[in-house]
């Protein structure tokens, strides 16, 4: 056996050990075929440490956390008590690169370069906890100014990698909407997808992106949703002909070989229509809103199906969230748009499903917000509900299933505008991020974000810093 052989026999073995879900094969490959004459004069007991170096940077741990689409329509107070505690205080992750972009450390992808000068983030994608990227808008003289950047510490520092050639709008995506994307998903350090209401891929990191059509969609259809897990990908599409029904499409996150499920979902009467999906391994829900909940989709052993959604009596809208296959849980705002079944539903409530979303039982005490704008649940019995209050736009967290609530993040003064939340999602049972929207306007018509990290469950939350910005 030659040397390289030896080399590409040994680094594969070092990531499959290290693996929690194995590295794309392509990835693999990218990594073993990386010039071994740089290290021709280092000593041979080097080289098991720097196979574990090397495969130590290719491996990604993808791990499904909750998926987040912002609620459509107002909010009203919510009934009972509130359980809120004094909210912990937001600080600045430690910067330890003011400016310059970190060296690239992922094999294969492009080398990262200086973060942008006006950096503003518009949507965030983890695919393990230290693998990352934002997607947003700088200050440029030649619009568009989209630019991504990339995180290989977990979000400490930040480098741009290349964006695609169309611009950066204001979501969520409906019929209609201006050309560009304003979401962003990773499903490993290769494959990628730009999204909302047009969609383009990458397969090499971001180096090159390019745009997508999916066969058997109307020519004017928009891309409302985008989650990966398991080694697929799941987008969510509204057709634009009479606006009749939304589509969902699939396809392995390491091509472009779309195909359209068959199941249709009704899309509302309303005038705002609002999509989520959420997967766990490759299960897979979508919930379909238009003031209240109108219809739904499961994914079953590779296929979508239809299903029922949680709280599709409650007259008002539902958010969900997943710990796992199994694990759900639900926060339905009843009573907005007409009277529940029963006033024990009225207002901001939880909602648990332990068998995959067959059955949900509402739990609890009241969620103590005016109306929720996001969930995440890292673990079971662990529920995070971001929305409003009279007072703020908060984050509150219940670590005990429901029974008792207590504020962790919250963005704004009493007389002062709060910074909404966007977005809201984990990538372990501990690291998750959230996203806030100022509403204030920059010089290229974006508004301005905050994100926010927590590594300890969303107990504490700490707000993370863009070099450049």
């Amino acid at each position: 056996m030659s040397g390289d052989e030896r080399i590409d026999r040994d680094l594969r073995s070092v990531l499959r050990d290290l693996a929690v879900d194995p590295a794309p094969d392509r990835l693999v490959e990218r990594v073993a075929s990386i010039p071994w004459s740089a290290q021709a004069a280092a000593p041979r007991r080097s080289l098991p440490r720097l196979l574990t170096a090397l495969a130590a940077a290719a491996v990604i741990v993808l791990v499904a956390g909750a998926v987040i689409a912002t609620r459509p329509g107002g909010t009203t107070p919510v009934g009972g008590p509130s359980a809120t505690t004094s909210p912990a205080a937001a600080t600045p992750l430690p910067a330890t690169t003011p400016s310059a972009a970190p060296p690239s450390v992922v094999p294969g992808t492009p080398a990262g370069g200086p973060v942008p000068a006006g950096f503003q983030v518009a949507s965030v994608t983890f695919a393990s906890p230290d693998l990352g990227w934002a997607l947003g808008t700088s200050t440029c003289s030649a619009p568009p100014c989209t630019a991504i950047l990339r995180t290989s510490d977990g979000g400490r520092t930040w480098a741009a990698i290349p964006a695609p050639g169309t611009p950066v709008v204001q979501g969520p995506a409906q019929p209609g909407s201006t050309p560009g994307v304003s979401g962003l998903r990773f499903a490993d350090s290769l494959d990628g997808w730009a999204y909302g209401p047009d969609l383009w891929a990458t397969h090499d990191g971001g180096a090159t992106w390019h745009r997508v059509t999916i066969p058997g969609l109307s020519s004017g259809a928009v891309i409302v949703a985008l989650e990966a897990s398991a080694g697929s990908v799941h987008a969510v599409a509204y057709e634009t002909a009479a606006q009749v029904a939304v589509r969902i499409a699939s396809s392995p996150v390491g091509s472009d070989a779309w195909t359209l499920s068959p199941t249709r979902v009704q899309i509302g009467a309303g005038p705002v229509p609002q999509s989520q999906l959420v997967l766990s391994g490759s299960a897979g829900w979508l919930v379909q809103v238009d003031r209240t909940v109108v219809g739904g989709a499961r994914l079953v052993n590779g296929a979508w199906v239809a299903w029922t959604p949680p709280c599709a009596a409650v007259m008002g809208p539902a958010i969900l969230a997943a710990s796992g296959p199994t694990e759900l849980v639900a926060a339905c705002d009843g009573g907005i748009w007409g009277t529940p079944p029963s006033a024990a539903q009225q207002g901001e409530h939880l909602y648990v499903s332990h068998d995959g979303g067959a059955t949900f039982v509402q739990t609890g005490t009241a969620v103590p917000l005016d109306g929720a704008a996001a969930v995440a649940s890292p673990a079971a019995g662990s529920v995070l509900v971001a929305g409003t209050t009279a007072q703020a736009a908060a984050l509150t967290g219940s670590f005990d299933g429901g029974q008792t609530w207590q504020t962790v993040l919250q963005t704004g003064k009493p007389g002062r505008q709060a910074a909404v939340f966007t977005y809201l999602g984990f990538t372990t049972s501990t690291q998750g991020v959230a996203l806030t929207a100022s509403g204030a306007g920059t010089g290229n018509g974006q508004n301005v974000g905050t994100l926010y990290v927590t590594r300890d469950g969303g107990r504490t939350w700490s707000a993370v810093s863009f070099a450049g910005q």
